[in-house]
């Protein structure tokens, strides 16, 4: 079983530098699962969304709360993409125009055109736990800016404690963090 945990921050262009990004640097990287987590799922990945706002005052929580992915051979998360291999999972960072500034991009020697960025980020084997961090920037009438957790690990098991995020660290990781302007 694929279990999930997605972390947001937003804030703007106030809260750039320091000490607000001391803040963000400190927060915690997971969280404890909501009460009653695994009483109910429906068929699917148990998914866990934390979504967080930046003000003078700290971080305060916008929404924390339970929701079940599509239990799919590909399943999309953010800018990941979780591809089940059998009882692994390939976890892929996937920029699209749809996601947040700056353009990530690579060069393709074959067609000689750069293009978006879709890149192996890691690999879970079961009860392994991985950890993925990128950024962005966004503009409408002023510029915001976010940091996206994302912590996964492939149960073997149904059900585990609500703190199995907190419980350990992660064995992998990979990090997508662009310098934002």
């Amino acid at each position: 079983m694929l279990l999930t945990q997605h972390i947001k921050v937003h804030w703007n262009k106030k809260f750039r530098g320091a000490p607000y990004t001391t803040v963000r640097n400190e927060m915690p990287k997971a969280y404890d699962l909501p009460k009653g987590f695994f009483d109910y799922n429906p068929v699917g990945y148990p998914a866990h969304y934390v979504y967080l706002y930046q003000t003078e005052t700290g971080i305060t929580e916008k929404i924390n709360r339970k929701d079940t992915m599509t239990k799919y051979e590909n399943v999309r998360i953010g800018a990941i993409e979780m591809i089940r291999q059998g009882d692994c999972y390939e976890l892929r960072y996937r920029y699209d125009f749809h996601r947040a500034a700056p353009e990530r991009h690579k060069y393709d020697l074959k067609t000689s055109m750069y293009v978006e960025l879709n890149e192996f980020a890691l690999a879970l084997e079961p009860n392994e736990y991985g950890r993925i961090t990128y950024n962005g920037r966004y503009s409408s009438d002023n510029w915001y800016y976010n940091l996206d957790i994302i912590n996964v690990i492939n149960l073997s098991e149904e059900k585990t404690s609500l703190d199995i995020f907190k419980s350990k660290e992660p064995t992998k990781f990979y990090n997508q963090i662009a310098f934002l302007r």
